[in-house]
């Protein structure tokens, strides 16, 4: 009978042939339970001879075939649920109503087997219509309780997971809007310093605009992917602050300490470009003489690991959020930033801003590997028909 590996498997939608291939192997150990039983049984009465087994093999054949004929009704009540007194009434009736017709249908193949072969004569008269019932039904019930619990239990799963990539591409949503926000200023002013450029140093400018088409190719394309290799974040950090540095000269000052190992790790898209962007737009760009921002990336353990941005400056609580500095300050796209990594890691990662002597710090600290309901649910693309 069906077991909790085979319904799993069903419900991931890259591999059916996987989940109807592990249904068949639950399948045939439950049932060869049920034989191993029946072959106790009859050698507890009689020697195991071909005509004393035939009964006990006819049985088997048949519950087989019942139970897959309620697989298929519950497969069909599952496409389109009823109530659960409705429910109740088929995990009942369905058992019963199966348990008669195996039990009638071994009767009737039985007898012409005897007519045939008179050794069975013997094991016919001893296989009384009725006597499978009280036995079969108590097996189908069983049957069915654990595969409507199981398949209730995957449901459950499958509509968490449901929920999960809808709050995901409203996340990158979100973010997209929140590019589409800011870009403009940006882009007017990274134009505008380009072409100033272009008169004192062509060279330069050439450089630059390579930079900037490639910053707007990874934003344009920030919905294609939840995460992405932190390799590909830096990356893009560095063609970002290429453009500012062309504002900001000698006011922005870079430093980067970047553990090789992290380089393959996930991280949620745009992630390091927002840090940069509120350490500018809320340390360097509000002092005059400018500033340090201080990348740090560094693993905690073989999974864990730590970005650490620090910039020269000052956070400015409000007295309703003073008692919590790692709260204060923190724009839309840091809380965006926030509610992605509480969707992909759940507790696993943390977003924190803290003020300490001079500089500002803001801390993501990655405990664990992307839940990997994370990944399904952001390309579940396919329908449940193929679940057990």
């Amino acid at each position: 009978m069906n077991q909790p590996g085979s319904m799993q498997h069903a419900m991931l939608p890259a591999d059916p042939a996987r989940s109807s291939s592990s249904f068949w192997l639950y399948q045939s150990l439950g049932w060869s339970l049920f034989a191993l039983l029946q072959l106790l049984l009859v050698g507890a009465d009689q020697p195991l001879t071909l005509s004393s087994l035939t009964p006990a093999w006819l049985l088997l054949v048949l519950a087989i075939g019942g139970s897959l004929l309620l697989r298929l009704l519950f497969r069909h009540l599952r496409r389109h649920p009823r109530s659960t007194a409705a429910t109740l009434g088929w995990l009942f009736g369905a058992p019963l109503l199966l348990a008669i017709t195996v039990d009638v249908s071994h009767y009737l193949l039985l007898w012409p087997l005897s007519q045939l072969h008179p050794s069975l004569n013997g094991v016919f008269d001893a296989q009384p219509l009725g006597a499978k019932t009280p036995f079969l039904l108590p097996l189908y019930i069983f049957w069915s309780s654990l595969y409507l619990t199981l398949s209730r239990q995957l449901d459950i799963r499958a509509a968490e997971q449901a929920k999960l990539g809808s709050e995901l591409r409203l996340q990158q949503s979100q973010l997209q809007i929140l590019l589409a926000q800011l870009s403009p200023h940006f882009m007017f002013n990274c134009i505008n310093n380009i072409r100033a450029l272009i008169l004192e140093d062509p060279q330069a400018a050439r450089t630059m605009l390579a930079h900037f088409a490639d910053m707007l190719r990874y934003q344009i394309d920030a919905d294609q992917q939840v995460l992405v290799p932190l390799r590909s974040e830096l990356a893009v950090l560095k063609d970002y602050a290429a453009l500012l540095h062309i504002q900001f000269e000698q006011r922005l000052q870079l430093e980067y300490q970047i553990d090789p190992s992290c380089l393959s790790r996930l991280v949620p898209k745009l992630t390091l470009q927002l840090l940069f962007e509120n350490a500018v737009k809320h340390g360097i760009s509000l002092q005059p003489q400018g500033g340090r921002i201080s990348i740090q990336i560094s693993a905690l353990d073989a999974i864990g690991w730590q970005i650490s941005m620090r910039n020269s400056g000052q956070l400015h609580a409000t007295p309703a959020t003073a008692e919590n500095n790692s709260q204060n300050n923190i724009g839309s796209g840091l809380n965006n930033l926030r509610q992605r990594l509480a969707l992909i890691f759940g507790d696993n990662a943390t977003l924190q801003l803290q003020q300490q002597a001079e500089e500002v710090v803001a801390t993501v600290q990655i405990l664990a590997a992307p839940r990997e309901s994370t990944q399904l649910a952001a390309n579940q693309h396919s329908s449940t028909e193929n679940q057990q």
